[in-house]
């Protein structure tokens, strides 16, 4: 099985040749550079899964593994931070190069996955995918595109059934948030202690069964967007520390001092009618 194509970079030819015939066995196809110009000639001209290299930078689209001696380790960590994948040090055994090429052959295939499963997302909270061909729905249309590519807080109404996630949903992956976390939490179906450890996470301790840190939906929705649903149904106790993230983008863990900052788009959703809320459930 054809694991993928690997371009191997590296000016000690024995190595070279050592290195290509054991990953050839290894089922990779392997493209050889003895020297920096040449490899990166070969890397533009070429497409390659992997590329193994002494020095050279990594480009756009391509895992790149560096090979390195023991005295340049720090280097190798340096062009980590600059996007090479990982490092391997010499001397190294083909068998610990093989592993890692196979690690992240698996990674690259988690990558793509993800990638696909984004795409389809998109697809199917795609507008043209929402039912209504009336003059209204497509005023709503219009409203949610509008919506979508703004950071707006978002209230949605509607009766029950009425397909308020399904707004959510189309909102947030039609905006430049998409590729980010979308978060859902159901106010209505948790308690008010449980909903507040579940919006804002709790501390070690914070409570009796608190035996580590829990991070909350803001912190796991951070950069995408939070939607809660029914929030109507928030206790005036959560929503003064809800109103606060709504305001300042920040709050404490249930039990913690420390104020963590958050980049939130908030989406909510009501069955509610509009007075009731104002006037009952929610404060201004």
């Amino acid at each position: 099985m054809e694991r993928g194509k690997v371009l191997l970079i590296d000016d000690e030819p024995i190595l070279l040749v050592t290195v290509s015939d054991a990953l050839a066995k290894a089922g990779y196809t392997v493209e050889m550079a003895e020297n920096g110009q040449k490899g990166l000639m070969m890397f533009q001209e070429g497409s390659f899964d992997i590329v193994l290299l002494d020095m050279v930078m990594p480009y756009p689209q391509t895992i790149v593994v560096m090979i390195t001696a023991h005295g340049t380790i720090e280097k190798a960590v340096e062009a980590m931070k600059l996007g090479v994948h990982d490092f391997i040090a010499k001397p190294f055994s083909l068998d610990e190069l093989i592993l890692k090429l196979q690690n992240i052959s698996s990674f690259q295939c988690l990558k793509e996955e993800n990638v696909y499963l984004r795409q389809q997302l998109e697809k199917k909270y795609h507008f043209g995918n929402l039912i209504g061909k009336s003059h209204k729905m497509q005023e709503i249309y219009e409203l949610i595109k509008t919506v979508s590519q703004t950071d707006s807080t978002v209230l949605i109404q509607g009766e029950s059934g009425t397909g308020k996630e399904l707004v959510a949903n189309a909102i947030h992956f039609n905006s430049r948030r998409k590729n980010d976390p979308f978060i859902k939490v159901s106010c209505a179906a948790l308690s008010e202690t449980i909903l507040e450890s579940e919006l804002f996470g709790h501390e070690k301790g914070a409570f009796t069964g608190a035996i580590q840190r829990k991070l909350g939906r803001f912190e796991l929705a951070n950069k995408g967007t939070l939607f809660l649903d029914e929030i109507g149904d928030i206790s005036p106790t959560v929503q003064v520390k809800l109103l606060r993230v709504l305001q300042e983008r920040e709050f404490e863990r249930v039990g913690g001092t420390k104020t963590v900052h958050v980049d939130v788009r908030i989406i909510s959703a009501t069955k509610y009618d509009m007075n009731e809320i104002k006037t009952e459930r929610l404060r201004e």
